[in-house]
């Protein structure tokens, strides 16, 4: 499986995207597109004509912020990703199928909703829009479900997952990061 990653280029910034999977990904570099699953293809990003977003029919749309890194997850047969191991950077996803973001710090799956994942090297953050997604500490077994307008921080060693509704300005912060 091909991973995702961004290279510098003073002109322009281009997302990356390596197997559909868990977004459209840019670090103000200028990346090439790599193997696509088949059923997935790279648009233009109405929010930011210079940027892609992958899109998998109707099921998942997945799109990055700048200076994202990721890794796809494709189950073998199948032509859609059923996830992404996020290294950094941030992703959106939207869709009706399930779908799991890996980070160091944690896992957040999802069963139909929109939804944002940002990795810093302290903290993964997990940002719901609409429906439901479940996080919980990679390695963990406490479980937290997040609904619409609240959001989790976990990092390494922290306690029980503290579901949150986000201010405003956090929220609009994030969303920015994928022109909306």
């Amino acid at each position: 499986m091909a991973a995702m990653g961004n290279r510098q280029s003073p002109r322009r910034s281009v997302r990356c995207v390596t197997l559909a999977v868990a977004a459209v990904l840019a670090l103000a570099g200028a990346g090439t597109a790599s193997a696509q699953p088949s059923g997935c293809s790279l648009v233009a990003d109405e929010h930011n004509p210079s940027e892609k977003i992958l899109r998998c029919g109707s099921d998942l749309t997945i799109r990055t912020a700048r200076g994202t890194r990721y890794k796809p997850i494709t189950k073998e047969g199948q032509t859609v990703p059923t996830g992404a191991e996020l290294e950094s950077g941030a992703l959106m996803i939207e869709g009706t199928r399930d779908f799991q973001i890996l980070t160091p710090h944690a896992i957040a799956a999802v069963r139909g909703t929109k939804w944002a994942v940002e990795v810093t090297a302290k903290q993964t953050s997990t940002l719901v829009i609409s429906g439901v997604v479940e996080v919980k500490h990679r390695g963990g077994k406490q479980t937290a479900s997040l609904r619409a307008g609240q959001g989790a921080d976990i990092s390494p060693g922290s306690g029980p997952i503290e579901v949150k509704r986000w201010k405003k300005k956090r929220v609009n912060a994030l969303l920015a990061r994928f022109g909306q």
